[in-house]
Parts: C-alpha cells; structure tokens; sequence
C-alpha cells in the first residue's frame, strides 16, 4: 500500500507504488511537509510535529541537532492500522524519492489519523529547487553566525540599512527559502542571484549563500520555524526582508512587486536599484511580450468555441503575439484521447489544458483556450498552474441554459434530458458560476462582433496586446 499526500491538506490517499522497505507502506509528501521533514531530520522541528501543519505553542522549546519525533497525517484508520502493524511508513518527496523511515510508529492518542515515530535519513533529496546549495546544518562553518533571510527581494534603503550592519556581520550567513510556488513568490533561482548581488553591494565578501527548506505555513509557525533555525545555528543575531519586515521598508518592496506585475510601464523604479531590477524585469517582463492565457468558460453552445477563434484572429492579424487556439474539440481528439466524460475524466481534460497553456505562457505566448470547465476548483488549479509562468484571464461566456439548449447544434441537451449522456453540464451536472471572471460575455444579448470586442478590449486595456500594427 502506498498513501500520496495532498498538497494543500497534507492527507493522503491510497495508490499502488513499488516499496522502499518491504516491511512499510509509502508516504508521499507534498512541498510544504517535504520541506518540514527536512527540517526535522536536522532537528529543527518541535518534538511530535506534524509534518505541513502549524506550528504551536510548544515551538519555544529549545532545539537540538538530533532529529526528533515528527508525526504526519494519514488519509484513513486502515493506513493509520496498516502503518502501526508494520512498524513505520517510508516518507517520500514529489519525485518518490524515499528520504526518510518512520520508524516505532504509534498513532497519537486523540489524533487517530496522525502517526508519530522517529525519522531515519535514507537518501539525499534530489527534487530540491536548489539541492546543491541546501544548507547543512551540522556544518560547524555556519554556526556562530550572523544570519540574514531573504525571503523577498532587497529595496534600495534595504541596501543602504545592510552596509551599515554589514560592519559588524561581514560575514553573514544569507539563507534563502525554497518556495515550490514561484509566482506568490519571487522564484528561488532570483533570489539566489539576488543574494549574490546584496553581498557584494553591501561589502560583506566573506558571505556564505545557502538555501533553506522552508514553505510558508501561517505568520507564527513562519516566525517559530525561523527562531528555530537561529537556534539550530546558535546565530549571533538574525536579520529578515520578508513581505512583512522590516515594517519600514516592506511596504516599498510590496509597491514595487505590485508595479512589476502591473506590467504596464518600463519607467525605473526608485525603489529598487538598478541591479535589482534588471534581474526582476527579466522575470515580469511588461505585459505585451509576457506570457498569457485565456479561458473561455461556460455551458455547451454558450458560444466559447466561436469567441475564441474570433479573438484569435484578430490577435493574430493585429499584433505581433503568437497565438496558440486549444480548441476543446480537438485537445479532446489529440491531448485527451482516451478520457471519459465522467466528473474525474472532465477534470484531468481541464488541467492538461491548463498545463499546456502554462508553458506557452511560460515561453510569452497567448494561449487560447474554451473548455466547458464547470469546476471552479479546476480552474482555480489552471490558474495556480499559468500564473507561475504568466498571467491568466477569464473569460465566463454567460449565456443563460435556455439558449445554449435552443441551439443545441450537436443534440446533446436533447439526448441529456433523455438520460442518454450521463453527468451532462447544466443538465445532471453542476456549473460553478465563476466569481472571479476578468470579463463576462452573454452572447445571447450580444452581436458575434461585439462579444469579441469585450474580450479585445479588455486584452489592449491590460497592455497584453498593445493594439493594430501600423
């Protein structure tokens, strides 16, 4: 048996994959609890802590460099049953690579779903963002140290406060998070460079640059785990640029970042130096040469299909953006073949969509594309997954059932209401009325030419598509 942790509740699920002990069931981690395992085989972690949940009170306790107990979440009594009869659970990363046993497993009295054992290292991550620069915790080179965390971005009074610390700390150790999500936050790979650049600007040559395991959690286990770590460390002092600190220049760092993915201007931000912006530009370019995609969600006949060629074309014949038309028949002929029409089947079809139009807006491509993608959790997964590489658009074609069943081209509503077409959208199947479209569009109230207009309009207002070439 092996249980795959969901990202977003640390919980599991049942699926078939090969063991790394016979004798134990796998656990595959999301990001967050891969990253706290890390942590707590370096002994950073409170004693019993769940792996991805939140950190509490019992985090002032004072570290050692021995792992502790952790614990994790199973999905099921059975797994938790499973796993105690066993002895433990083989703890593994997204990749599946085993990094650690959970040995002496017991469940935790009044928690029967969290299992609580002792961590035993079995390999190194390979799946790490910046495995090679991973700090070792045990190296006796880092300790007794001055330690900065960047977790954002240095502003241009960041720098000038960091040469005055950088008199008493001229050889900081700098860490910086491992964030799997690079778009809610600057991507690692920047930040390295970032951090490359503040030492030399500041004067503090001697700087030991290291990544860190650390996903974000909620502010106090955030904080907690940072104080831990100076601990592990026994750091002399700790300096943080976050979202949140220091308070006076944060709130420059949030006006810039605000500014970049505006994207409307190339004008130089006075808060941020030269350097760093170059670097930043390179990631946010303006918005007419980013990366975007749009989704045309609604009923079947609600007119997505026709919308999207039509604003296709236009932007195909009046910029210089290249355009790519993921039309859902045939991504359902060519990407999805194969694939049911039941919710799951429905589901899967919409994030292949969604994975194909995040890397042509990872490469600054339009991509178009009009799935019915009734799910507003889907779509919210679609647009985690583009605005990691670009920016995304909604478009809710709105119009009402009546008159997507009036027209009924393909006979679907008819064999529907029949019987004939299980889980059918509108019909025996909900519709998640989208709440967070960017534009609306009925085109049962509509002209064909001014349903794409909207759409066009909001395209050439946002500076995705700067207007007619000359």
């Amino acid at each position: 048996m092996s249980l795959v942790e969901d990202d977003r509740t640390h919980q599991g699920t049942a699926v078939a994959s090969p063991l790394w002990d016979h004798r134990f069931p796998d656990v595959v981690l999301g990001p967050v609890a891969t990253a706290d395992l890390m942590l707590g085989l370096a002994g950073v972690l409170p004693h019993g802590q769940v792996l991805g949940a939140a950190l509490s009170e019992r985090a002032a306790e004072g570290t050692r460099g021995a792992p502790r107990s952790i614990a994790v979440k199973l999905p099921s009594a059975e797994a938790v049953e499973a796993a105690v009869v066993a002895g433990g659970v083989v703890l593994r990363d997204e990749e599946h690579t085993p990094l650690a046993a959970l040995e002496h497993a017991q469940p935790v009295p009044g928690s029967p779903l969290v299992l609580r054992g002792i961590p035993r290292r079995l390999r190194a991550r390979e799946s790490g963002i910046a495995a090679r620069t991973s700090i070792d915790f045990d190296d006796p080179a880092l300790r007794h140290r001055h330690l900065l965390l960047l977790e954002r971005p240095p502003t241009a009074e960041d720098v000038r406060r960091l040469r005055s610390w950088a008199v008493i700390a001229p050889a900081p150790v700098v860490l910086v998070p491992e964030h799997s999500d690079g778009r809610a936050w600057v991507p690692t790979r920047l930040l390295l460079r970032l951090a490359q650049d503040l030492v030399t600007e500041i004067g503090a040559s001697a700087a030991d640059i290291r990544t860190v395991p650390l996903e974000p959690h909620d502010p106090f286990s955030d904080t907690a785990l940072v104080d831990r770590i100076a601990q592990r460390l026994e750091a002399s002092s700790v300096r943080s640029l976050s979202d949140a600190a220091p308070p006076e220049t944060a709130p420059q760092w949030a006006q810039a970042h605000a500014a970049l993915v505006e994207g409307r201007t190339s004008a130089p931000l006075p808060d941020l130096t030269p350097a760093t912006e170059s670097v930043l530009r390179a990631w946010l370019p303006p918005r007419s040469e980013r990366g975007v995609a749009l989704m045309f969600s609604g009923l079947s006949g609600s007119g997505k299909s026709t919308l999207a060629r039509d604003v296709a074309a236009w932007v195909n014949a009046r910029s210089r953006r290249t355009v790519t038309l993921l039309d859902g028949d045939r991504v359902r002929q060519m990407l999805s073949a194969g694939l049911g029409f039941d919710q799951a089947s429905r589901e899967l079809n919409v994030r292949r969509i969604g994975y194909v139009a995040a890397e042509i807006a990872r490469h600054g491509g339009i991509a178009i594309c009009s799935p019915i993608a009734p799910f507003a959790t889907t779509r919210e997964e679609v647009r985690h997954m583009v605005e990691q590489a670009g920016d995304f658009v909604l478009v809710h074609v709105s119009t009402p059932l009546e008159e997507c069943e009036r027209r009924d081209l393909k006979g679907l509503y008819a064999q529907a209401r029949q019987g004939l077409i299980p889980e059918f959208t509108g019909i025996s199947s909900p519709y998640d009325v989208p709440v967070d479209a960017d534009v609306c569009v009925d085109t049962s109230t509509l002209s064909r030419e001014e349903a794409a207009q909207l759409v066009i309009d909001h395209l050439t207002r946002g500076g995705w598509v700067e207007g007619a070439l000359p």
